[in-house]
């Protein structure tokens, strides 16, 4: 009996979730929780096998308790969300959540994903692995790769394989059991891998090995396949600790590809790199979407994202760098009122590709394609057109970093009288044109503030203010906080 635990704030959400779910799996247990208060109480009395909850129900107060619990009881967490941002995406990756799930989300979405996670649990729960060929007369079990033991296995190699669908790992399973091997092994099949361990014998290549299995999974299946070889012959390592390295190794697949073999001896840490766009790059981008730049897009993405090297940077801060060019595109998208059902398709596909595609160069090509799409359908819709008010505000958004931007300058560009744009911005927005620009410049400056180590001053320069003080008394009026504290807090 599996137990799932659906932490969420609407009511009526919450009972048909909890009515598919009693519905749909006989064996799963369903607890309903409301409130952020209830949620860490639950999790601790209930401790469920998944835990489904709405991302924006924590807030910054209870959020280290609800880490910390999710750490000791370890539930598989779905999170919902109603914002593809980074900003979300983040979040998620941080909490170590499993599916991020956009809202309003299809009954069939959520029970396949909740299926999924189930059919991963009854792996896991097997007892034993599969023995290709046990060697020694003995079996290892599932419990001696997953946890943490004093016993070495110096003797072992452990190797890696993962198909680039993680669909097709029962397949390859499969046909691992009847694979003649030259050495024998056994074989654990996990979540996203399967790892075989063998003893470690002298003069044996399982380099060679691998090479002859590669070329006969690609003879039968069409499947891109990747296999790591940890070959490291070290008594502090156990077999937990081999799986650890395994894992971590591949995720250089993110980077590398599929259909190839990785060999390696040790483990080096990931890059640190800046997830979010400098203003300089955020400005860049708005260039390069306002001017249907597509030449100028690929040029920086391949650039960007296709030519790293050892050290490799974290996946997860690489994604999340990702959804954060995604966000620059949705406000592009709102700009020319792109809310087309078919687009807003596009763009949540795109962030799912984003969220869990298992190689970086697919999800550059998707994001191109995408971009190259908007700007067609901008191109040839002649219905795309802003009414003048929204025109103002994107100029601003353009622009807001000019400390010279005024209203005359404005009203020239869209060749406009000054005196009429400050009565079409009254009469839809009910703010100046002033109030409207200063409503921009903090908003960029709260994110500089939050995402960066830029002085105040500096800050306040590239957000369009020449004086600094002049900007913390607009930032204390707008917030009612001074940035400095605003920065502190982490607001």
């Amino acid at each position: 009996m599996y137990k799932v635990l659906v932490a969420n704030r609407d009511e009526y959400d919450t009972k048909g979730m909890e009515w598919l779910l009693h519905s749909s799996l006989p064996n799963c247990l369903v607890k309903t929780v409301g409130t952020e208060r209830e949620v860490i109480k639950k999790i601790e009395d209930f401790q469920p096998h998944v835990l489904i909850f709405e991302l924006g129900m924590i807030s910054n107060q209870y959020m280290e308790d609800f880490v910390r619990v999710t750490k000791i009881i370890k539930p598989t967490i779905i999170a919902l969300t109603t914002e593809a941002t980074f900003a979300q995406a983040k979040k998620a990756i941080d909490i170590g959540v499993k599916d991020l799930l956009l809202k309003p989300i299809s009954p069939e979405i959520l029970l396949k994903s909740v299926q999924k996670l189930f059919r991963q649990f009854q792996s896991l729960n097997k007892t034993e692995s599969i023995s290709v060929d046990t060697f020694n007369d003995s079996v290892l079990h599932y419990k001696e790769l997953l946890l943490e033991s004093k016993e070495s296995a110096a003797n072992y190699i452990s190797i890696g394989m993962k198909t680039e669908n993680s669909q097709q790992l029962s397949n390859l399973y499969s046909y691992l059991e009847g694979y003649p091997f030259k050495n024998k092994v056994q074989a654990f099949i996990l979540s996203d891998m399967i790892m075989l361990v063998s003893e470690h014998k002298k003069n044996f290549s399982w380099r060679n090995e691998c090479n002859r299995f590669l070329r006969d999974w690609q003879e039968r299946s069409i499947e891109p396949l990747a296999i790591i070889i940890y070959s490291k012959s070290e008594y502090s390592r156990n077999l937990h600790q081999q799986y650890v390295v395994v894992n971590q190794l591949m995720e250089l697949t993110f980077y590398l590809g599929f259909k190839q073999i990785i060999e390696a001896q040790e483990w080096t840490n990931w890059e640190f790199i800046d997830p979010f766009l400098t203003p300089d790059e955020q400005r860049m981008w708005i260039h390069f979407l306002n001017q249907s730049d597509i030449d100028g897009v690929k040029s920086w993405l391949y650039q960007e994202f296709l030519h790293y090297k050892e050290p490799y940077p974290d996946p997860g801060l690489v994604r999340i760098r990702l959804t954060s060019i995604l966000a620059q595109m949705r406000r592009h998208m709102k700009t020319y009122q792109l809310i087309e059902e078919r687009y807003e398709k596009k763009y949540l596909t795109l962030f799912q590709s984003i969220l869990y595609s298992p190689v970086i160069y697919r999800i550059i090509d998707e994001i191109i394609l995408f971009i190259s799409s908007i700007f067609e359908a901008i191109k040839n819709n002649r219905g795309l057109k802003l009414d003048l008010a929204d025109r103002i505000v994107h100029t601003l958004e353009k622009k807001y970093w000019d400390s010279g931007l005024t209203l005359d300058k404005v009203a020239d560009e869209l060749g406009r009288n000054p005196n009429y744009l400050s009565t079409v911005l009254m009469n839809k927005w009910d703010k100046s044109f002033r109030q409207i620009l200063n409503d921009i410049r903090i908003e960029q400056s709260k994110k500089l503030l939050i995402e960066t180590d830029l002085s105040i001053k500096e800050i306040s320069y590239m957000c369009g203010y020449k004086n600094q003080q002049y900007f913390n008394r607009v930032f204390q009026k707008l917030l009612n906080i001074q940035p400095s504290q605003f920065r502190k807090n982490g607001n």
